[in-house]
Order: structure tokens, then C-alpha cells, then sequence
């Protein structure tokens, strides 16, 4: 079979996945940046210092899986993204911390709540840009070389016969304000600036829709991460949840569907409490991506034959469980599923300290299936 056989292949799984409909198996559909250098043996200031190298990382890491992957979610990575979409400093390997270890994200209060009303007044990217660019040490800059690789990784994951679903991260202004202001702050600012917080948030969010989707326009990617990280629903009262999350989040997936791109629904923390307000989405249009800490059994429940669920082989579990645990955890998720509208990967990333035999064993339970 040649690779590009292989590839459409993958992928119509992958779409027919969505759809609810029977395939041969479940499609397999991994993530995890800093795993894939270890797996490569590939040190992680190495990694970290050639942001465009890491697509040859990622595809010796997944082709040497046996049996292959059918996509995976992040074609080629850069640290260097996490300080715009996250608002904090990185510590890097190599250079803040010893070269083996785990890039770590610096939480600190940045952004002030005279941040909102310039928002308000002049405009999110005319704060954003200057902000950035000051704070951070020009990170668009230093990021443009792995952005510009993008093309070539994705031609290089094809040949492979992998599809590279994800080849961006879109996500909402509730998420950039958070991290520059802080968890804590930011809470707050959710009581005691209600109102100037949601002005911003709506300014922000206008200006970020337009850019991503003009973003999507050009780079044309198969699909994208919208994110969702401390916009959990857990973690707020359900009236400010429905206030400053859900309509953002709805407005830009619905955004990357209109631009013909497969939302994947990155939903870190728990989401249990709000799952039925995704039903509002498109049918057999998004994937949704719990990473552990939501309830996978709800979910199928309640998006039954809605949207198809990726997921969510815990990390404590690909770290400190056996391979048979692992077989099993999967199989079952295939069972209880029906075959239909489930997908193999990791709850979140594939954590750095992931046993190697346990991923082969998550890979692996769908075929044996």
C-alpha cells in the first residue's frame, strides 16, 4: 500500500468517525511534544532550540510505532507559543533549566486591571501586540521559523501516511486574559470587574475571531485545537461560565467549521457540569477531547451520535500503569462505545515521563480490537 493510499485511508476513518459510521477500527490520533523527543531520543534543549526540526522529531517518534498512527494532533511545535497565548514567561531547557527537563510555564501578574480599559478604548491587538513584544522578548519573532515550516511538516507527515489534524491552537480571550492576570486575580476580576472584564472580553473576542479566521484562510489546515484549559466549567459558578465562557467558546468553533477545519474540543480540567451546551455545536462536526478529568461515560451519553469523543488515556496512567492496564483501560472505552463515534489518544498531552511500552499499548489495543 503507498503512503498516500495510506493516508486518505486514515482520514477517512477519521471523518467517518465523526460521522457515526462503522469502520475496520478505531482510529488512533496521539499528541504529546516533549514524549516524542524522549521517545526519539532527542534531549529536550535540543528540541526546544529548533522549533522547525520538530516535525522530524514527532514523525520519528510516531513511525516507529508499530502498528502506525492514523494522525496526530501537533504537527511541529515551538515553547515559544505559550507566552502570547498564555500571557507568561517560559522557563526553556538549556538555558532557565537543566537540558532534560520539562519547559515549565511562569504564572505571574503581567496584565493589570487598567489592561481591560485600554482593551476597551484602543483595542485588543493594539494592547496585545506592543504588549507581547515587551513582555516577552518579540515572540512572534522567534516563533516565525517554525510557523513558516508548516507547510513542509505537513508534506512530510502525508508522505508518512499520517495525517497531521492539528496544525494550530485557536482558543478564547478568557484563557489570554487569565494567564496574564493570573488564576487568582483573574477570579476576582470575574466578581469585582464584572463589567469591564466582559467589555473587554467582547472586544478582545471580535478582534481574535477575525484574525484566526483569517489565519485558517491562509494556512488551511486540516483542523485546529480550540482550547480550553481554565475555562472548565468546574471551576466557576455556572452563571459566570455561561457569562464569560460558553458564548465565546461556541462563537469561534463555529468560526473554524464555517472555514472548513475540524474543530478538535482540547477541554483540560472538567467539563462534566456543562457537556449538554455542546450540543448546541453542529452535528458530526467537532471532536471533543476531554483529557481524564471530565466524565468520558457522561459524555458518550450525552453526545450519542452528536459528536464524536477523542481520549482519554489518563497520564498517571501511560506514566505508572502496566501495558495490560492499558490495553484494557482502551478496549473497554471501544467496548463501551459500540465502535462508533470514539477515538484512541492520550487525556491531554502524553506526558514526558510515559512509559514507552505503555504508548505502544494504547496505539496497539485498537487494532487488536
Amino acid at each position: 500500500m503507498g503512503n498516500e493510499k495510506l493516508f486518505e485511508e486514515n482520514f477517512d476513518r477519521i471523518k467517518k468517525t465523526m460521522r457515526f459510521e462503522k469502520t475496520d477500527r478505531v482510529p488512533v490520533l496521539p499528541t504529546g511534544n516533549a514524549y516524542c523527543a524522549k521517545a526519539a531520543g532527542v534531549l529536550l534543549a535540543y528540541y526546544c532550540a529548533n522549533g522547525p526540526g520538530s516535525c522530524d522529531v514527532h514523525l520519528k517518534c510516531w513511525t516507529q510505532m508499530n502498528p502506525t498512527v492514523d494522525a496526530v494532533q501537533c504537527d511541529l511545535y515551538n515553547v515559544g507559543f505559550l507566552c502570547p497565548q498564555w500571557l507568561s514567561n517560559v522557563k526553556v531547557p538549556g538555558i532557565d533549566l537543566p537540558p532534560d527537563e520539562l519547559w515549565q510555564v511562569e504564572e505571574a501578574e503581567l496584565m493589570k486591571v487598567d489592561d481591560y480599559k485600554k482593551i476597551v478604548e484602543g483595542g485588543f491587538y493594539n494592547w496585545f501586540l506592543p504588549f507581547i513584544k515587551e513582555k516577552f522578548n518579540d515572540p512572534l519573532g522567534r516563533v516565525a521559523t517554525t510557523i513558516a515550516a508548516g507547510p513542509e511538516a505537513r508534506r512530510k507527515y502525508t508522505e508518512a501516511g499520517i495525517v497531521p489534524l492539528v496544525s494550530a491552537i485557536v482558543t478564547i480571550p478568557f484563557e489570554v486574559f487569565c494567564g496574564g492576570r493570573s488564576m487568582i486575580k483573574f477570579m476576582i476580576d470575574m466578581i469585582k470587574q464584572a463589567d469591564l472584564l466582559e467589555e473587554a472580553l467582547k472586544v478582545a473576542a471580535a478582534e481574535m475571531l477575525e484574525a484566526n479566521r483569517q489565519m485558517l484562510k491562509m494556512a488551511k489546515p486540516y483542523g485546529v485545537w480550540v482550547g480550553g484549559w481554565r475555562a472548565a466549567s468546574n471551576l466557576m459558578s455556572p452563571k459566570m461560565w455561561e457569562r464569560f465562557v460558553w458564548p465565546y467558546f461556541k462563537a469561534t468553533t463555529e468560526m473554524v467549521i464555517e472555514e472548513g477545519v475540524i474543530p478538535i474540543l482540547h477541554l483540560d480540567a472538567n467539563w462534566t457540569s456543562s457537556l449538554d451546551y455542546f450540543r448546541e455545536l453542529p452535528k458530526h462536526k467537532c471532536i471533543m477531547s476531554p483529557d481524564g478529568a471530565t466524565d468520558i461515560h457522561k459524555a458518550r451519553k450525552v453526545m450519542d451520535n452528536h459528536m464524536a469523543i477523542l481520549g482519554d488515556v489518563h497520564a498517571e496512567m501511560l506514566a505508572f500503569d502496566s501495558p495490560a492496564e492499558v490495553t484494557k483501560y482502551v478496549q473497554d472505552l471501544i467496548k463501551e462505545f459500540g465502535g462508533q463515534g470514539y477515538m484512541v489518544s492520550s487525556g491531554c498531552d502524553i506526558p514526558f515521563n510515559a512509559k514507552i511500552e505503555n504508548v505502544q499499548a494504547m496505539v496497539s489495543a485498537a487494532h487488536e480490537m
